[in-house]
């Protein structure tokens, strides 16, 4: 901890602690590897680094108020008064103590004026005017909400697998992604009692509500939900052994996540038979909104370019929970979660640690118990088109950073389909700046973390052949792909899609940006292709019918559209960019790329 010079407080004085629910205590090694404590309070840190001192902190967090003598002895050798008068002087400055009690006012109000904003925002709020399903005619639902049409198997590549259940309708008649139903757009108006949160943590008392009638749910049905739980980790080990100290791998723990997130979504998707949405077991959705939480803190700590953690990162259950803390996972923008420490706590320790259920041969459950290993299947190949698909996100953000830096040097260029251009990549720009992709450092970053998400989800199906293993590096390596010959086609057709006033002065730019598209086009060509591979093992798995169309670059750009129903900061589609402004439409496939201009068009070779 970094002191600040010492005050005049006296060893006698009463100091009280300002908000001791809040603290969360957290050990983790620092950037040179020496393990700290750290205090989470809020949005401050206070990081302790002399071991001796770590006592004195969990001490610390215990005290309402104390006499400020007394935390010379909360350490097994005294310390010094100097020392701890400096501790304290710097507690003081932050905030985190206080010479003053707290005044005995009036009680805090039992909703913020953030809690009131959102309940009336849900009171009237639009909505759609009934339950629908991506397992009943995705296509029509995707129509209806971004206005485009993508043939139904295809579907895992615009929704990912784990948030395919999100919109269905479980028998007690409420959704299965709640309050974080995504898309929001087909969020139902269901009546739901809020409060405030009075579990100690990061969540203590926050603005923001939590939903107890999911709590009470899931209550409910607590036993049913841990025996799914035990089942599911008994076939996960099965193919993905865990180390003889009990440690898991995260990597695998985002794979457990979603295997059971798959579980529900199974029942829904299925050609054969499948569950309508108003008939989905309660069990099933409220196994799916306890451990939707589980992936992602296993997703954001795989993903943290501040702190990198890999696929074969050694974390146990304490390091899990200590995260959901830490990186303030509790919370989102639609509310905090409503489950129970000790209910997460065993939920978790259920998952990784094997806790025994109690009384788990009488729990009954439905005859979907039978589909716990299909659903691992499900999970591994929706895990490799999730990677496909984010990946191609990526090499994007690469595209449209040449395509801004080219029109930076040229800033006198502001008439025509060029301006046009100018402007609309200028608007997609501020969504690409929040992800990075548009930084070398996060490229090189996120591409070798979807390799492996890829690499490592094959090798948990029943099929798996160490000799047939596919690496996502090599399957998307672009070489052979539309070369020399397409590249002078492309630039031809782009430099040719300027107004004619404007041809002569913008033609050396527009052939400039031709080539960074095509350069991407090849690059999504192979994307394309793995998708079309997995989705046809997905089809195969669920008896779904085969598509009748090959899949399109434009059709992968739908996903964007879905996204951006639900996240202001969801990327554009570049292709959607490049025909608004330049008129110049792409059909890209595995197999095939053409260009249309007007009533020309070109096939690329």
């Amino acid at each position: 901890m970094q002191p600040t010079p010492a005050g005049v407080l006296d060893p006698h004085e009463m100091l009280f602690v300002v908000p001791r629910k809040r603290f969360v205590p957290v050990y983790f090694p620092n950037e040179n590897g020496v393990r700290e404590l750290t205090l989470h309070v809020g949005q401050q840190e206070i990081s302790f680094d002399e071991p001796d001192l770590f006592p004195w902190a969990e001490k610390l967090i215990e005290q309402d108020s104390f006499m400020a003598a007394t935390a010379t002895a909360w350490t097994p050798q005294p310390l010094e008064w100097p020392r701890v008068q400096t501790l304290l002087d710097s507690l003081i400055d932050a905030g985190i103590l206080s010479r003053t009690p707290p005044k005995a006012a009036m009680p805090e109000p039992a909703e913020s004026a953030l809690h009131q904003k959102f309940l009336a925002f849900e009171k009237h709020r639009a909505t759609v005017d009934g339950p629908r399903s991506w397992g009943d005619k995705p296509s029509a639902v995707l129509h209806e909400i971004t206005g485009r049409t993508v043939d139904d198997a295809y579907i895992e590549a615009i929704v990912p697998v784990h948030r395919l259940a999100h919109i269905a309708v479980d028998r007690e008649g409420r959704q299965v992604g709640e309050l974080n139903t995504s898309p929001d757009i087909l969020r139902l108006k269901v009546e739901t009692e809020f409060k405030t949160c009075g579990y100690g943590g990061s969540r203590y008392r926050s603005k923001l509500p939590m939903n107890m009638t999911a709590l009470r749910s899931m209550i409910a049905h607590w036993k049913p939900v841990l025996k799914a739980t035990s089942l599911c980790r008994e076939e996960f080990v099965r193919r993905y052994p865990q180390l003889p100290d009990g440690r898991w791998k995260l990597g695998e723990v985002y794979f457990a996540a979603w295997h059971i997130l798959a579980l529900p979504t199974l029942q829904l998707m299925r050609a054969n038979d499948p569950v309508k949405t108003g008939d989905l077991d309660p069990v099933l959705s409220s196994l799916f909104r306890v451990i939707d939480g589980v992936r992602m803190i296993a997703g954001h700590m795989l993903d943290l370019y501040e702190r990198p953690m890999f696929h074969d990162t050694l974390v146990d259950r304490k390091d899990i929970l200590t995260a959901v803390e830490r990186e303030d996972q509790y919370r989102t923008y639609h509310g905090v979660c409503a489950g129970p420490p000790a209910m997460i706590d065993e939920l978790v320790a259920t998952l990784m640690d094997g806790k025994p259920v109690e009384g788990r041969d009488e729990v009954q459950l439905g005859p979907w118990e039978a589909d716990v290993p299909a659903a691992l299947d499900y999970a591994l190949y929706g895990v490799q088109i999730y990677a496909s698909v984010m990946i191609c996100w990526v090499r994007m953000g690469l595209a449209f950073t040449r395509i801004h830096e080219a029109l930076q040097r040229s800033p006198e260029l502001t008439s025509g389909r060029v301006g046009k251009l100018r402007q609309n990549v200028e608007a997609a720009w501020e969504r690409i700046l929040p992800g990075r992709n548009h930084t070398a450092e996060q490229r090189d970053f996120s591409e070798p973390f979807y390799h492996r998400m890829f690499w490592h989800a094959q090798r948990g199906l029943p099929t798996f052949d160490p000799a047939t293993q596919k690496d996502l590096a090599v399957e998307l390596e672009p070489k052979g792909v539309l070369g020399e010959p397409a590249l002078r086609v492309a630039r031809d057709v782009f430099a040719s899609a300027e107004e004619r006033e404007f041809a002569g002065a913008h033609g050396a730019l527009l052939q400039e940006i031709g080539g960074y598209v095509l350069d991407y086009l090849r690059y999504e060509r192979r994307v394309l292709g793995v998708i079309t591979d997995v989705e046809a093992q997905i089809a195969r798995l669920l008896g779904r019918a085969p598509p009748k169309a090959p899949f399109t670059g434009m059709q992968l750009g739908t996903a964007l559209a879905v996204a951006r129903t639900n996240n202001f900061r969801a990327q554009y589609y570049l292709l959607d960019i490049i025909e608004e402004s330049l008129g110049v439409g792409v059909v890209n496939q595995r197999d095939a790329t053409s260009l249309r201009l007007g009533d020309r068009t070109v096939d690329l070779h």
